[in-house]
């Protein structure tokens, strides 16, 4: 889903939350919180056996706190595929059933399979197996892979709702120059979240307005002592990147004006 559809980016972080276009960067306040995961449940191969299992799952799902069901810009996919097999001349039936939890982006977060072998030893020669015998079989798959899933994607939406909640409070901090503790919200984040590589850039970039901002009360200190050369040095090592690149341009800029009237006396 793309940012803009349900985030207000800060101005200042706009270069960063386009760089990311899976990962949730947020301006908010204390107040709001990080909106549900929108899930959408599908047929695989779009049989009636397989929308058995989407309409027991979407039930299921549509009672989870922090979960909403869409098909319009989904966060995550559920894919429900049953395969079946029937052989009449062996009387046996066999379906295979899995269920793919996946991001909009491709990003596989947990699979479940569920294989049903049944024999109708009755058989000799009829056309037809028993119903009863192939009706079982569907439903103790559909059964066992709904039942299998619905966990895992529990879990699933507690970490991202957590990751969500931790990026929203770091970004709000990072609006703050609160640097430090923006990572400190983040360090805890691990790889089982979609959001990790992203998490891990958002790291770096608060990293380096960390020092782009320790280097610019650095240098403006060194200048108010008479130091100028040592300023220009140590703002001259801000990241091009940074939001203060600009303004330690413009103090370099300054500085250097200085020190050449300086000189010329």
């Amino acid at each position: 889903m793309p940012i803009s559809n349900w985030v207000k980016v800060s101005p200042k972080w706009k270069h960063l939350a386009l760089a990311c276009s899976a990962l949730v960067l947020f301006s908010c306040t204390a107040a709001q919180a990080a909106p549900p995961v929108r899930i959408a449940v599908v047929t695989g191969n779009g049989s009636g056996v397989e929308q058995d299992i989407v309409d027991r799952i979407s039930s299921q799902l549509s009672n989870m706190q922090d979960v909403a069901l869409s098909t319009v810009n989904p966060d995550w996919y559920v894919v429900c595929n049953i395969n079946e097999s029937i052989d009449q001349m062996s009387g046996s039936i066999r379906y295979n059933g899995s269920v793919l939890v996946k991001t909009n982006s491709g990003q596989v977060i947990h699979t479940a399979a569920v294989q049903k072998y049944n024999q109708d030893f009755s058989v000799s020669g009829a056309p037809q197996l028993n119903k009863r015998l192939v009706d079982n079989a569907a439903r103790d798959v559909i059964n066992a892979a709904s039942t299998r899933v619905i966990g895992p994607i529990q879990q699933a939406v507690m970490i991202e709702m957590e990751t969500r909640d931790r990026i929203i409070q770091s970004q709000s901090l990072g609006d703050e120059d609160k640097y430090q503790e923006a990572i400190s919200l983040l360090r805890p984040i691990t790889p089982d979240t979609p959001h990790f590589k992203d998490v891990r850039a958002l790291i770096d970039q608060f990293e380096m307005e960390q020092d782009a901002l320790e280097r610019m009360q650095a240098a403006q200190a060194k200048a108010q002592k008479g130091s100028l050369g040592e300023a220009i040095n140590i703002a001259s090592g801000v990241n091009a990147k940074s939001k203060r690149y600009k303004a330690s341009r413009t103090k370099i800029s300054g500085w250097r004006d200085m020190l050449t009237k300086k000189k010329a006396k």
